[in-house]
């Protein structure tokens, strides 16, 4: 199942976020010198309301890409409680997934050729991660680079790790 995702507005405090938010996917971005939080309606359909911070100042954070193609946030969001909702948004859609660490790429490929040409130029014989190599690529985002990288890996232009390492990309 996979969901539109749609940022509803822009405001300055997270109580102003709720009015906003009425279907699943829905989304506010809270804004004070910069993005410091998505509220985003869970795309389950629960009727929660998810805070995700968008500032590392605070600690961990996740990084929202806004672009021609749309709006992506990295890394997925997964609920631990409640509905324990596990997604990705990219490009403006939101794809549900199942388990932690289900596969989502089947539906989702890149067919961008100059990117997947960037990509492979910035591989290294190190294990870098797809949100490493993004940070390498300009204008890319961590989705995209992770599809170009699967891709290069189909066509033997890269070796993606095992085990804990899986989601880690290298040149062969």
């Amino acid at each position: 199942m996979n969901r539109r995702f749609t940022v509803k507005a822009r405001v300055n405090s997270r109580a102003d976020a709720s009015a906003h938010l009425r279907q699943p996917g829905d989304a506010v971005i809270v804004e004070r010198q910069g993005p410091r939080w998505l509220i985003l309606a869970c795309p389950c359909g629960c009727g929660a309301e998810l805070p995700v911070n968008l500032d590392r100042r605070a600690g961990p954070a996740w990084r929202l890409y806004e672009s021609p193609k749309g709006r992506s946030v990295y890394p997925s969001v997964w609920r631990d409680t409640d509905c324990k909702s596990h997604f990705i948004v990219w490009r403006d859609e939101i794809f549900v997934l199942g388990a932690r660490g289900e596969s989502w790429g089947d539906e989702a490929e890149s067919n961008d050729d100059e990117l997947l040409g960037r990509v492979s130029e910035t591989l290294s014989f190190r294990e870098q991660s797809a949100e490493e190599i993004s940070d390498q690529v300009a204008g890319s985002v961590p989705w995209d680079v992770l599809q170009c990288c699967r891709k290069l890996c189909r066509l033997g232009g890269a070796i993606e790790g095992t085990g804990k390492a899986i989601g880690r990309f290298r040149r062969p």
